[in-house]
């Protein structure tokens, strides 16, 4: 099972159905400005959300800094096209009442400044969530409590997955993503780990936790994979590179059709 955290944004990740925002900063060539889109269509209403910005120089400020004017096309595979339109804030384009269906078929399309983008995901189908709880761990520094996520991965697909966790409304900066090479038809009890081991991310008594738990595309795994790897210059790359999209046209960024599922606790 492959995990891993996420580091060096540039571009705000969008969690549906949350206000979190964080930027993702990337290695990236000056003279090289491309458009940066950020996709998501969930199985929930007022799941479907576009972001659209711009690649910046590594030293340069990451404040998000949104397109305007784009027009944001969803259509699902019986052909019905749904626009997006754009909120008040600059580059977030949503609709309150699209969501998809799991197995399903999406398209997204991106026409900006006289450029189109085009992609294509199939939303996979739903892996229940069984329970999310503390579990505590030993470390250098002495026991921990961490998240962990209780799920059965169906036997005989092949199955992708995030984790997104918050802390008292605040996310912890703990995604991660997984595959079942390794858990294919087993129960998966999942330790989602914080970004860095500080104190203040420790959980404690009477902390709140919230867990998203993801079921994503192949290649919108891939797409997480190699930010990870690239960011860290993994790979026969020694320095941070562009990650894989799966947008066609010469974007960055990814396209998600997902299922959502999430579940609360109380650190006694």
């Amino acid at each position: 099972m492959n995990n891993f955290k996420y580091i060096f944004f540039l571009f705000t990740i969008v969690i549906s159905l949350s206000s979190c925002e964080e930027v993702i900063e990337l290695n990236l060539d000056t003279s090289a400005e491309k458009y940066v889109i950020e996709a998501t269509l969930t199985d929930h209403a007022n799941g479907a959300r576009v972001l659209i910005s711009k690649t910046k120089s590594y030293n340069s400020s990451n404040d998000f800094a949104g397109v305007t004017g784009a027009v944001i096309e969803i259509e699902d595979q019986l052909g019905t096209v749904t626009r997006l339109t754009e909120s008040s804030k600059k580059g977030v384009y949503l609709h309150s009442t699209l969501k998809g269906t799991p197995t399903q078929t999406y398209k997204l399309k991106v026409t900006v400044a006289g450029q189109t983008f085009t992609s294509t995901c199939i939303m996979p189908a739903v892996v229940p969530l069984e329970d999310v709880y503390p579990y505590e761990l030993k470390l250098f520094d002495g026991p921990r409590l961490f998240t962990h996520v209780k799920y059965m991965d169906p036997i005989g697909v092949k199955n992708f997955y995030r984790f997104i966790e918050y802390k008292n409304d605040v996310y912890t900066k703990s995604i991660m993503a997984s595959n079942d090479e390794f858990t294919d038809g087993k129960t998966v009890n999942q330790t989602i780990f914080p970004y860095e081991f500080t104190e203040e991310s420790k959980l404690k008594k009477g902390d709140k936790v919230k867990l998203e738990f993801l079921t994503i595309a192949e290649s919108v795994y891939k797409y997480w994979f190699s930010v990870d790897n690239g960011a860290q210059g993994g790979g026969d790359s020694a320095a941070p590179a562009n990650p894989v999209s799966n947008i066609k046209g010469g974007a960055i960024g990814y396209f998600s059709a997902h299922t959502l599922q999430s579940k609360e606790y109380t650190v006694q």
